[in-house]
């Protein structure tokens, strides 16, 4: 008579149900959390792969920061150099006019040109957030303070011939900006550049004068010099220096160059966080079948285990 080995046999059950379980437990896990595995060790071969796609993520939303607060700072300075020019340009018109009409026009140019000068100041002291963006590397200070005690306004006429910017609060440094692994770009414009101090001291000159009327010949001599001063700044500045226009094109530059380099970066970032969610995340629907399938073949090990433990040799007889 063949003897039933019931031993071995249950402890295949047990061993087959267990497992059942386990992949059911993983299942219901997937379903519940929407990821395939709770930790890198339960991805297997993925997990480096994954490791790396998150830590090139990271470094590009890093670059993206980047480019965005420096995207933000040109606008703004974008804007403040755009008036400056507008104001510089129209002054120089108007001075023109009044040099060119009756004398007695010159008369409200003082006024004029010191509430125009406060604009100018005001467009060029901006600030994102606590920094100022027209004072190099020196961001807590003022770029234009006309008085700090340091500066002496002109006394005109004569109009003043040489540069004086010690209303300067700011440094040389340029700044500088990482938008990329190997890029750094480097932007922005400083008030003392020539172009601006030209146009500060244009107006100011001609704020500072007391015209006499008629008005005196040196008066109108330092109107005169104002306005040639105001077109170097505008139109012709010597070699190796910028126009206001010219200042202004190279931040739309910088804008566009950034612009450029973040959209490269954010095909990365979709491309990456495709790659993320492809490794990470389990597909719904295919979990549910697993789950359900799982359940399934639960109760059938249960079902079998019962049996196999309820097997007698009086049974089998």
């Amino acid at each position: 008579m063949s003897r039933i080995a019931t031993i071995a046999q249950n402890r295949f059950s047990v061993f087959t149900t267990l497992n059942t379980q386990e992949r059911l437990f993983d299942a219901q896990t997937q379903v519940g959390s929407g990821l395939k595995a709770q930790d890198f060790a339960g991805l297997g071969r993925e997990a480096g792969r994954l490791i790396s796609v998150k830590n090139e993520f990271s470094r590009v939303d890093q670059f993206r920061s980047n480019i965005e607060a420096t995207e933000r700072r040109l606008e703004l300075m974008s804007f403040s150099l755009e008036g400056v020019e507008r104001i510089a340009h129209d002054f120089r018109t108007t001075l023109a006019d009044a040099k060119n009409g009756e004398t007695a026009n010159v008369i409200g140019l003082p006024s004029l040109a010191q509430g125009l000068l406060d604009q100018i100041v005001d467009l060029l002291n901006v600030k994102d957030e606590s920094r100022f963006l027209f004072s190099g590397g020196n961001i807590q200070n003022k770029p234009i303070d006309l008085e700090n005690g340091t500066y002496t306004p002109p006394t005109v006429p004569p109009f003043p011939a040489v540069a004086d910017t010690t209303w300067y609060g700011g440094d040389n440094v340029t700044q500088q900006a990482r938008i990329d692994e190997d890029f750094v770009i480097d932007y922005g414009v400083k008030a003392n550049n020539p172009a601006i101090e030209r146009v500060i001291r244009a107006f100011d000159s001609i704020s500072e004068i007391t015209f006499t009327s008629p008005p005196s010949a040196a008066e109108i001599t330092a109107i005169t010099d104002a306005i040639d001063l105001l077109s170097v700044a505008i139109d012709n500045p010597p070699v190796g220096e910028s126009t206001l226009n010219q200042l202004f094109a190279g931040v739309e530059l910088n804008r566009v160059l950034l612009r450029d380099v973040d959209d490269k970066h954010e095909n990365f970032a979709a491309f990456a966080e495709r790659t993320i969610i492809d490794i990470e995340q389990v597909d719904t629907a295919e979990a549910i079948t697993r789950l359900n399938i799982e359940q399934v073949t639960l109760e059938a090990s249960f079902a079998t285990l019962s049996r196999v433990q309820n097997l007698s040799l009086v049974n089998f007889l």
